[in-house]
């Protein structure tokens, strides 16, 4: 992740200098196709507090579950739409995660009345995974005879699963509790913006370093609650052009 960050930075520096330039230079190639690589940084803390009756009292249930980033894959392609340097692009993103569920619950005693009973147990494994598409508007500067950037932007259509706690099961005597992990599935927009670095070593095909923001809320419904989706993506990957 650091080498990554350190070459990204680098090509960036190397580019800046010369964007001055690029502003007369036009971009002559039709598109491009892209593969990436890397890794999305971001979490969001999801909690939830939901009650039921148990022994004619009421129970209470409250999780705690930390969404965390993880590693990503994209794909993508741009064909040019408008002049030399204006391209309409699409791409596909997945990336998935997995973290502990805490649950705290205070349940009813069957004997003594309002004499509730503190109980803490931990999930391991609740798999969070966002399927993402989305439309950009690029605009291509050309910075030297082999490498060019991409600024883009545009709308994301996040696909997202999480898994969380909806029911407990209370066994005595203990008590003890369980609760199974289901999996929550929400489809939200957002928005993305980045950069993407392209040098080529051939005329057709080259390497890249992808820098891009997304974000979105879905909202899980219940008592989950809403969960910040996207994050921070820097990675890199293969380049094929479309002459």
């Amino acid at each position: 992740m650091k080498m990554t960050t350190a070459g990204f930075l680098a090509l960036c520096l190397f580019a800046a200098p010369r964007l001055a330039d690029a502003q007369t230079m036009q971009w002559t190639d039709k598109g491009f196709l892209s593969v990436n690589g890397g890794a999305q940084v971001g979490s969001d803390n999801l909690d939830s507090t939901s009650t039921f009756t148990l022994y004619d009292e009421t129970a209470t249930v409250a999780t705690a579950q930390k969404v965390k980033g993880g590693g990503f894959f994209d794909l993508g392609g741009a064909y040019r739409v408008w002049g030399r340097n204006v391209l309409a692009g699409v791409s596909f993103s997945h990336t998935s995660s997995d973290a502990d569920a805490t649950v705290n619950a205070s349940i009813p005693d069957p004997i003594q009345t309002d004499r509730p009973r503190s109980v803490t147990t931990s999930l391991s494994g609740a798999k969070h995974s966002e399927n993402v598409v989305h439309l950009d508007a690029i605009y291509m500067i050309p910075v030297a005879a082999k490498t060019d950037v991409a600024v883009f932007g545009g709308p994301s259509i996040f696909s997202v699963k999480q898994q969380t706690v909806s029911t407990l099961t209370v066994t005595e005597p203990g008590p003890t509790v369980s609760a199974p992990l289901v999996d929550v599935k929400k489809t939200t927009v957002g928005i993305n913006f980045g950069v993407d670095v392209q040098y080529m070593i051939a005329k057709k095909w080259g390497v890249g370093g992808l820098a891009r923001y997304s974000w979105a809320s879905a909202d899980l419904g219940g008592s989950a609650g809403k969960l910040k989706v996207g994050g921070f993506q820097i990675g890199g990957g293969f380049r094929w052009r479309l002459n």
